[in-house]
């Protein structure tokens, strides 16, 4: 695989803050993590995790093509939750006034995919990116189905999206730098 897969892989964690690895707990699968996570780039675990989001981020590195062996996933997932839980965020900021809020969440059908960069499309539909799994998805908040398709270059790590005049969807590949 590619520097730059891995250096888009990556890229997932670089709003955490690193913990050098001389750093990590000791522990049932700290040289795993090691050997695994740093071997592509500094291990970083920011506010942590809850063990759901611990888990969608071992399945972002796997979709992405990390050569994890299948046999050190669950250990290393239980090393990181143990050692990394997600800490407390801060308070939110009360508004005063009214305010009418209504939110739907769909789950995506690709676990670990990172879906983001929603479009409303002009038919009322909603598309998604799914950076790590190589998708655009597409939302019916109708009906709630959701079908994701598959692009045809490997690994181009879809980013932004926009619609064309025609309906047409539009994408830019962040990790294999193309439109």
């Amino acid at each position: 695989m590619s520097k730059l897969l891995y250096f888009a892989a990556a890229a997932l964690l670089g709003s955490a803050l690193p913990a050098r690895s001389q750093e990590l707990p000791e522990g049932k699968g700290k040289e795993m993590v090691l050997a695994q996570c740093t071997s592509c780039h500094a291990f970083r675990a920011g506010g942590g995790y809850t063990p759901t989001g611990w888990n969608t981020v071992m399945r972002m590195m796997t979709n992405h093509g990390a050569p994890i062996p299948r046999d050190q996933i669950a250990t290393i997932t239980e090393y990181l939750i143990k050692n990394f839980p997600e800490k407390a965020k801060p308070a939110g900021a009360v508004i005063n006034g009214p305010l009418n809020v209504a939110m739907k969440i769909w789950p995506v059908p690709t676990p670990g995919s990172r879906p983001h960069d929603p479009l409303a499309a002009r038919d009322g539909s909603l598309w998604y990116t799914g950076q790590m799994a190589n998708v655009l998805g597409r939302v019916d908040p109708k009906t709630g189905k959701i079908r994701e398709y598959p692009l045809k270059t490997a690994h181009s790590g879809p980013h932004g999206l926009v619609e064309d005049a025609n309906g047409t969807i539009w994408y830019t590949g962040n990790t294999g730098a193309l439109i």
